[in-house]
């Protein structure tokens, strides 16, 4: 893929042992799961709540596996045991041009904090600490792969959630994956993989998140200051997914929705009548990162009355 030049391109990843963030030995082999996306009879608002979800029933209950995959790139190896394997609860539906997606799963902690400033010896520093996230990413052109280290070239459109920053600005960040056995032609992050060298590159679409980093803080006030503040309104095509969660009891309710298609190049197409794989992955407890990963399924999109 070569990328066009009006993007702003960022370098993601570290550098680290053989690892498939996105899999697990025992999903081995090609054949997914597929579900059916239906067209929706009555109108979904996109608030974090499943009110308006009822007529689809259960929707779809995908296992997430414990990735093994730390910030710093390394496999846990010997240190604490694995957690304990979960689970998430998926709805998908068409209305109109759009694609509405609902998820919801059990997180005990709601981690809302995104790099906060925290006071020490009467100065504040920035903290390593993230928010909940849930990624969902979509199969863009023939191929796909459940492993981020595979040698085949292969791109994916990626829509990031994170429970601190998206729900500022209600949106979930527009990204798109990219990966390859051969360099870019941008700076790219390099990775070592079981056949050579692995290329990864990833772009934010562009536009304004409609937040932004809050600079350290001149006079002490409080023992944490906010890492991230509201800016503006999101624009451009990183706003085209709306996203907004919301934390009970234990329960993270999430809801997505996007226009069937948006005309950029880098956002995946969806076309009633037709097939894409997605893959799904959680992540919990700040920048400890753990991050749990669904096995790839397809998506069936039936076809809309009257068209």
């Amino acid at each position: 893929m070569t990328p066009p030049d009006n993007r702003r391109w960022q370098i993601v990843g570290v550098v680290g042992t053989l690892i498939c963030a996105w899999s697990t030995p025992a999903w081995a082999g090609t054949s997914y799961e597929t579900f059916d996306v239906p067209v929706l009879e009555n109108p979904v608002t996109i608030d974090g709540k499943l009110d308006d979800w009822g007529a689809q029933g259960n929707g779809w209950l995908l296992p997430l596996a414990d990735s093994d995959w730390q910030q710093d790139g390394s496999d846990k190896g010997d240190g604490p045991p694995k957690e304990k394997d979960r689970e998430v609860r998926v709805w998908m539906g068409q209305q109109g041009d759009r694609l509405h997606m609902a998820a919801q799963w059990q997180d005990p902690s709601q981690n809302v904090l995104y790099k906060p400033w925290k006071l020490a010896h009467e100065s504040y520093v920035r903290a390593n600490m993230a928010d909940d996230m849930f990624v969902v990413r979509f199969q863009m052109g023939d191929s796909f792969n459940r492993c981020m280290l595979t040698n085949k070239p292969y791109h994916t459109d990626v829509w990031h959630w994170s429970a601190g920053r998206s729900n500022l600005a209600g949106i979930a960040d527009d990204i798109s994956h990219a990966f390859s056995d051969k360099p870019f032609d941008k700076p790219s992050r390099e990775f070592e993989g079981n056949k050579g060298i692995v290329y990864f590159l990833k772009t934010l679409d562009e536009g304004s998140p409609g937040w932004q980093s809050v600079p350290q803080p001149d006079s002490i006030t409080t023992p944490v200051v906010p890492g991230i503040a509201k800016s503006g309104i999101p624009s451009g095509s990183r706003a085209d997914v709306t996203a907004v969660g919301v934390w009970k009891n234990g329960i993270w309710t999430l809801e997505m929705s996007r226009r069937l298609t948006t005309g950029d190049p880098e956002d995946v197409v969806f076309v009633p009548g037709g097939e894409n794989i997605i893959q799904i992955a959680v992540f919990y407890v700040g920048y400890r990162l753990q991050k749990f990963v669904s096995k790839p399924i397809g998506i069936r999109f039936a076809v809309q009355p009257g068209k």
